[in-house]
C-alpha cells in the first residue's frame, strides 16, 4: 500500500520520541543553567550592596570618632560636627569654624576659610563625602 511496514513506522516514532525526549533535557538543562546564572548574579548584586552598606558604616564610624560635636562661636547652634584639626561651616549661618587636635573651636581666620570653601566646593563636586 504505503511502501513502509508497520516494524518501520514503529523505529521512526520511536526515533522521534528519543530526539524529542533529548530536545526536552537540552531545554531543562539551559533553563536550570539560566536560573543558576541569575542566582549567582543576584547574590553577586547582593553582596556588593551589603559591602557598600558597611564601607559607608565604616566612613560614618571614622567620621563620628574623628570629629566632634561643636557649637557655632557666631550664633550659638549646636548640631554641628567637624572633625578635628579641619574647618567646617556652621550649618545654621555658615560661619567657617576651626577645629584644633585638642577640640578647640574658634571662628577661622580668613585663608582658612577660604581653604576649607575650596575643600568643599571640590568634595561637592567629586562626591567625596570622606572629610564631611
Amino acid at each position: 500500500m504505503f511502501g513502509i511496514g508497520l516494524n518501520n513506522l514503529i523505529k521512526i516514532g520511536f526515533r522521534v520520541s528519543d530526539h524529542i525526549l533529548k530536545q526536552q533535557e537540552i531545554e531543562r538543562s539551559r533553563t536550570a543553567s539560566e536560573r543558576a546564572r541569575l542566582q549567582a548574579e543576584a547574590s553577586r548584586e547582593k553582596a556588593n550592596e551589603e559591602n557598600s552598606r558597611y564601607r559607608r558604616t565604616q566612613l560614618e564610624d571614622e567620621i563620628a570618632r574623628t570629629s566632634v560635636a561643636v557649637e557655632c562661636p557666631n550664633c550659638g547652634a549646636t548640631g554641628n560636627r567637624i572633625r578635628r584639626n579641619s574647618t567646617g561651616f556652621c550649618q545654621f549661618c555658615g560661619t567657617a569654624i576651626q577645629i584644633s587636635g585638642n577640640g578647640k573651636v574658634f571662628i577661622a581666620d580668613p585663608i582658612e576659610k577660604e581653604r576649607a570653601l575650596a575643600a568643599e566646593e571640590y568634595r561637592q563636586k567629586s562626591g567625596d563625602m570622606s572629610n564631611v
